[in-house]
């Protein structure tokens, strides 16, 4: 099969088109013929070799995290999908994980993945697959934000943070967004209640105790310049592993608040879940829509920080 990789870690100019063995699905797992995926911020520092252990040390390293296609065989103990069955989700990340995404076909568990709804495009499931389980699980299961409970995002011209706003509001909470731009409109249309552009306030804008959660989706800021704004019991919840979240985390737990990173793990219940809201209404914003041929293009604008939204991988007609 065909796939975008390349043989070590480099310059994203280094990406190029592959032929690699398709392989055959073992138990439990089902073999998924690629129509779309998207770009994460983790595919370019993988590359890059900044993040090594998201990703097993593979040469060819192929990339894409999201995944929405099309069951093109199944292993043995698969009881729930069949050929034909179309589905979305998002690969585990960590070194155990030699799978990539920008591949004509992917071998994928079956508690990996949801039913895609037939009335949601690829480019939407695959869109809304990692962003999706990341604000859901920030938000609801670490965050445990309560029904009418007041939820601050942060980043929210990005993936995970312009989602994370329209799941916030499905779990009952009363958002406030946090961004610059084109992404505060992002916001309001995706149902924040107030926006606050960080371009203009300081974080400590905000009064003692005002929020239960703090989904920091853009990794852009530490507990600690959000304790005050904790209400006692609430959380502060981050996307992303650094030294100072670690110092945070051990000194969180001197205080009446919490200091949480998500690691966000692909399941079908949860995915179900986000099936539904899709059909819904809930929709995750497409900057752009890129052919796999041309990911590193894609990376490269998302590194720049010129994304507002998913940028979407056409994978099935992309080589």
């Amino acid at each position: 099969m065909k796939a975008m990789a390349m043989c070590g870690y480099g310059p994203l100019e280094r990406l190029h088109e592959v032929e690699v063995p398709e392989g055959a699905p073992g138990t439990g797992e089902v073999l998924v013929h690629v129509v779309a995926s998207a770009l994460n911020p983790a595919d370019y520092k993988v590359i890059g070799g900044t993040m090594t252990f998201l990703h097993a040390r593979t040469s060819p390293l192929i990339m894409g995290d999201d995944v929405s296609g099309r069951v093109k065989a199944v292993g043995p103990g698969v009881r729930q999908l069949a050929i034909g069955d179309d589905v979305f989700g998002c690969l585990p990340y960590g070194p155990f994980n030699k799978r990539g995404a920008f591949a004509e076909s992917v071998i994928v568990r079956e508690a990996e993945v949801g039913v895609k709804p037939a009335s949601v495009s690829h480019r939407a499931a695959a869109a809304a697959a990692t962003t999706g389980l990341t604000g859901l699980q920030g938000i609801r299961t670490l965050g445990r934000l309560p029904p009418g409970g007041r939820l601050l995002v942060t980043g929210v011209s990005g993936g995970v943070g312009s989602l994370a706003v329209g799941i916030g509001v499905r779990l009952g909470g009363d958002v406030t967004a946090v961004g610059s731009g084109a992404g505060l409109e992002m916001a309001r249309a995706m149902g924040a209640s107030m926006v606050w552009d960080r371009t203009r306030s300081p974080v400590s804008w905000a009064a003692a105790g005002t929020f239960d959660v703090v989904f920091d989706a853009a990794a852009a800021y530490r507990w600690r310049e959000w304790r005050h704004a904790l209400k006692p019991g609430g959380a502060f919840v981050t996307t992303l592993p650094t030294k100072a979240f670690f110092v945070d985390k051990a000194l969180s737990l001197l205080t009446r608040t919490r200091a949480h990173m998500v690691a966000v793990e692909s399941a079908t219940a949860a995915l179900d879940e986000i099936a539904r809201w899709l059909v819904d209404g809930l929709a995750a914003p497409i900057d752009s829509v890129v052919a796999v041929r041309d990911v590193a293009a894609g990376l490269e604008r998302l590194r720049a920080g010129h994304a507002r939204g998913r940028i979407v991988v056409d994978v099935d007609g992309g080589f």
